[in-house]
Order: C-alpha cells, then sequence, then structure tokens
C-alpha cells in the first residue's frame, strides 16, 4: 500500500521484473489485484520480453549489504548477510511424500531467473483451499494457477516443471518480497520455512538499521 492505493498479489510480478534486471518500466491496472496467471512468473516474462527492454543513461541504485541482520519467528529462520551478488539459500520442510525437505542456492546473474525460478508455480494444499473458501478468499484459484496437493499425491494432471518445483517457487517469492525495497539487493539471504511474513519482518528490520546497508 502506498499513498491509500492498494495492490494485492503483486509478488509475482515483482519478481518477474527483478529478475528481468528491470527497474523502471509503467504497468497498466484495472484492479486492485494482479492476475495470478499460472500462479508463476512465466506470464510476466513474456509480457516483459515482447514490450522490450531499454538501457537508459541514469546509473543504477543498488543497495548494498554491510552487515548480517536475522529474524526467526516460530522455527521460522531468515537472514540477510553481505554477498557480491543477490544469492538466496532456501530450505522448505512439508510433511509430504511430493516435497519433504528440500534446498536450492540461486544466485541472480545471466539469465538464471527466466532459467531456473521464473516457470515455477505457487502450490497449495485441499485443506487449505477449503478454509479459504470459506472465508470467501481464494475464489479464483484453479487448477490452471497452482500445484494443489491432496494428502499423499497432487490434483494437477500436469506434471511438475521441475522435481523441486515447490523451493523455487519460494525462491521466486522472496524475489517479489524484497523488491518492495524499491532497488536491486546485493546480499546473501538465508531463508528455512520463510514466508511473506516473515519477509517482510527482515526487510523492516534491515531498512531500520542503517549500518547495516548503504546505496551505490
Amino acid at each position: 500500500m502506498r499513498r491509500g492505493v492498494v495492490l494485492s498479489t503483486c509478488e509475482h510480478l515483482l519478481s518477474a521484473l527483478r529478475g528481468s534486471g528491470i527497474d523502471n518500466c509503467f504497468i497498466d491496472l484495472d484492479n486492485i489485484e494482479i492476475p495470478i496467471c499460472d500462479g508463476s512468473s512465466e506470464d510476466f516474462l513474456d509480457l516483459i520480453k515482447k514490450a522490450g527492454v531499454a538501457e537508459q543513461e541514469d546509473p543504477r541504485k543498488v543497495l548494498v549489504i554491510k552487515k548480517r541482520v536475522s529474524i526467526a519467528q516460530d522455527g521460522r529462520k531468515m537472514s540477510v548477510e553481505p554477498a557480491d551478488d543477490l544469492v538466496i539459500d532456501c530450505v522448505i520442510d512439508f510433511p509430504h511424500p511430493f516435497i519433504n525437505r528440500q534446498t536450492y542456492s540461486f544466485t541472480l546473474n545471466n539469465g538464471s531467473f527466466a532459467r531456473d525460478i521464473g516457470s515455477a508455480r505457487t502450490f497449495g494444499f485441499t485443506h487449505e483451499i477449503e478454509m479459504l473458501r470459506k472465508a470467501n478468499l481464494a475464489l479464483g484459484g484453479s487448477l490452471e494457477n497452482a500445484i494443489v496437493l491432496t494428502a499423499d499425491g497432487m490434483l494437477n494432471e500436469t506434471p511438475l516443471r521441475y522435481p523441486d518445483e515447490f523451493v523455487r517457487h519460494k525462491i521466486l517469492d522472496i524475489i517479489g518480497d524484497i523488491a518492495l525495497l524499491g532497488m536491486p539487493m546485493r546480499g546473501r539471504i538465508t531463508a528455512e520455512k520463510s514466508g511473506h511474513s516473515v519477509q517482510a519482518q527482515l526487510m523492516s528490520k534491515l531498512l531500520k538499521d542503517e549500518s547495516a546497508w548503504e546505496i551505490v
């Protein structure tokens, strides 16, 4: 939210922009919610490619991490520390045969986002979706825009896009959330069982400590 204007579910679009190295663009919207599309950033990457990318004369501002900042909440852990690139080390752990414990280390460079992360779809469990529907939420959700997991399998007939698509999507979300900093970040993020609230708290804690970062 900014100046009284609210935008909902924007992380997949923001992730596509940051992953494509875009830091200046206009996007026309006719609603407060960004379309979920297929639950990944793939459609947004295609739109960016069609729109075209132009290099501009102004220097790019980057938020460089200078010291480690961390947060922990109910078994969820997340930290950021100095690094030469944007590096994300992510761990997820769900008691489900398709997920269990997955780890992935990602460095944002040379088209790596479109290749390794951008197509990873969001996922949810049937019992969670039933709760959301009862609360009048996620009404547009379907097998077209998410991986829907049952107790021991999934409802989708199409296969997973990566064997570890679940942890890759968590990295996609992290990139979208930290894009709210307003500029690219240079640092290493370590995330274990994180989520949107933890990611937002870490960024808030980081920004409050002006000795932990500088803009170059």
